[in-house]
């Protein structure tokens, strides 16, 4: 009777969740074994993390019954993977905390016991918590602690899911061209070794990595080949990624009811896993949604609903977004008051998850990782050669011990001489790769920075005065009157000329991130500028207070081009005749309030031009806020507050 339970426990799933293959070939492998032993506790073991993202419930009665042979047989690996299991499973249901605890315990055990490969799956897990919480470098630096690992056991199935959760981890640090790399070679891989969860993952990285890049088609494609292998595997959490994703392409191109149809399919199997973390994202896409067809008050409902469960399960990604969507939606409803309170619970979360120093650190260890790889397959190579060496010595040996003692110490010292000319060859390797390595990061370095030189000077000084010069010339062609039809036509290609230039300064600056220059004295660098500007098209006003000292040289730089970058914005959009200018010093603050009479404009609409981002990024590294009032036909005031 027992016997027949078992058989009716173990195929009773197939019916609930499809031809699910490994389930199927570790369930008849449970049937034809008849000891009780660590292999039958494995396979337990194998089909509990299967159902993982399929069945949870059963999953866990299978994890259990492994749990008993484990302890019943004193299986030290077995007492890692339940421990490595449970992390898994609090993982999946948003609990970081547990996550983090069963993680070390894992850790724990696989030092006490030397099992390597369990060590392997506690970093794992550690690099997933710290990479859900958003400290990434210390999430790169237990995925990479977990991948040495499983590279030097050859462990295929580790290795593609290492290089998957890095993919991931590169992902939310916005580095996609690391993100793509690590995706494709975890796709690779699990491909060749046949392992559709892994093959999920690493097209569902893709898939984000393309969508996020604007290439929806591309992306869309690795969705729809998600959903054929989820649907044959029967991987809810496969299908949950990629309807994710397929809903935030919908949204990109305001395909909004589309979108909504597969956030609604998202949100049932996020319910069915009870993940708080996903759940807070997947609140968090359905209000963008709404937000955009300017529902307003729904996107409040779901927005706060998303902020409730990203702080219960501490997800600080989705608390920063969610605080900075609500802060833009009670700003479009026009309270803003509590714009003005969400926005500074956003400015508390983006701290929490800034490190300046994260990102230099994250591309130490992966240049590390990298170099310790080419090392490795040097002297790998190093070994081969000197295996074939050894093997052919051997025969040499065999053939000459019949000629004499003589040969025979000829053709040690021959082998002796070629072993150390290879040891000497492959480190001599090594070390011009890592000096090729340093000169190549050397040259980036400055390329880098004076690619950012030149973008700023273009954009924010030849194009700044580019527009001034345009402005001029259109009021002198307003007070003279051109007597001769050929100077009319002098003066009008001239016009055209400054008006191309213009535009080509701008295309180059767009292709190139613009940066900052070294200024003397806001008040009076403003003022020049302003003289320069034609009074009789805009009367501009300059009013500034307790400009004493000198600011710090990044201050004054960043605050200058953002009041001048707001200045040509005036002069080329507003169509404005007054432009009043305030700028005030304290102990603690610079506030410059900047106001023009124009035709307004929607900052929302506006939002993605290059002059609004480089004022946004700037203003962010300053730690200063910057907020626009300005409705159509009623003109534009900006005000912008830095700390001292």
């Amino acid at each position: 009777m027992r016997k027949l339970l078992l058989v009716l426990t173990l195929f009773l799933p197939v019916a609930l969740y499809g031809q699910n293959r490994s389930i199927d070939s570790l369930k008849l492998r449970l049937l034809s074994s008849t000891k009780v032993d660590s292999t039958k506790a494995d396979i337990y073991y194998q089909i509990a993390v299967a159902l993982q993202r399929i069945d949870p419930a059963t999953s866990t009665k299978y994890i259990d019954t492994s749990a008993t042979l484990v302890k019943q047989l004193n299986y030290k690996m077995g007492m890692a993977n339940i421990v490595s299991f449970d992390a898994v499973r609090c993982s999946l249901e948003g609990k970081f905390d547990s996550l983090f605890f069963y993680s070390q315990q894992c850790l724990q055990i696989a030092k006490q016991y030397k099992l390597p490969l369990a060590a392997a799956k506690a970093y794992n897990g550690l690099g997933i918590y710290h990479w859900q919480t958003g400290n990434y470098s210390e999430a790169i630096k237990n995925h990479l602690a977990a991948l040495r690992i499983r590279e030097r056991y050859k462990d295929e199935q580790g290795i593609a899911a290492s290089m998957a959760n890095l993919a991931w981890v590169y992902f939310d640090n916005q580095n996609n061209k690391e993100s793509e790399r690590y995706g494709l070679e975890a796709l690779e891989l699990a491909r060749r070794i046949d392992n559709p969860t892994v093959v999920v993952n690493a097209m569902q990285i893709l898939a984000n990595v393309y969508g996020s890049t604007g290439k929806y088609d591309k992306a869309l494609q690795y969705d729809d080949e998600t959903i054929k292998i989820c649907n044959r595997e029967a991987n809810k959490r496969g299908l949950s990624q990629a309807y994710s994703n397929m809903a935030n392409c919908y949204t990109e191109l305001k395909l909004y009811d589309k979108a909504l149809q597969y956030q609604q399919k998202v949100l049932e199997i996020d319910q069915f896993f009870n993940d708080k973390k996903q759940i807070s994202d997947t609140y968090l896409n359905i209000a963008a949604i709404h937000n955009q067809k300017k529902e307003y008050s729904v996107a409040l409902k779901w927005l706060k609903q998303s902020i409730k469960y990203a702080i219960e399960s501490k997800f600080k990604q989705g608390q920063r977004n969610a605080w900075q969507l609500l802060s833009t939606v009670y700003e479009q409803t026009g309270d803003y008051k509590k714009a003005l309170d969400a926005h500074q619970n956003y400015q508390i979360a983006s701290l929490a998850l800034v490190n300046e120093k994260s990102n230099e650190q994250i591309a130490r260890m992966n240049t590390r990782y990298q170099t310790e790889k080419k090392e490795q397959t040097i002297k790998l190579l190093a070994k081969e050669n000197t295996i074939q060496k050894l093997s052919i010595s051997k025969q040499k040996t065999t053939i000459t011990m019949i000629a004499g003692l003589l040969i025979v110490a000829f053709i040690i010292a021959v082998l002796i001489y070629n072993r150390n000319k290879l040891k000497q060859k492959a480190l001599l390797q090594a070390q011009v790769i890592t000096h090729q390595e340093l000169m190549t990061k050397a040259v980036l370095d400055a390329e880098e920075h004076e690619r950012t030189r030149i973008a700023a000077d273009l954009h924010d000084g030849v194009g700044q005065l580019f527009s001034a010069v345009k402005m001029n010339l259109n009021g002198l062609f307003e007070r003279v009157d051109f007597t001769r039809q050929e100077d009319r036509f002098l003066a009008e290609n001239t016009l055209a000329l400054v008006d191309e230039s213009c535009k080509e300064v701008r295309v180059i600056s767009h292709q190139m991130m613009p940066s900052t220059s070294r200024r003397s004295g806001l008040a009076s660098d403003l003022k020049n500028f302003i003289e320069k500007i034609d009074s009789d098209k805009l009367r501009i006003s300059l009013e500034t207070s307790g400009f004493k000292d000198k600011l710090e040289s990044n201050v004054e730089t960043m605050l200058y081009r953002v009041i001048q970058e707001t200045i040509n914005n005036v002069i080329k959009h507003a169509q404005a005749t007054q432009l009043n200018i305030e700028l005030r010093q304290t102990k603690k603050l610079i506030t410059a309030i900047i106001k023009d009479n124009g035709v307004g404009f929607d900052t929302h609409s506006h939002a993605n031009g290059i002059g609004l981002k480089n004022i946004l990024s700037r203003i962010e590294y300053i730690k200063g806020t910057i907020k626009y009032h300005s409705l159509p036909g009623r003109g534009t005031k900006v005000c912008i507050q830095v700390p001292v």
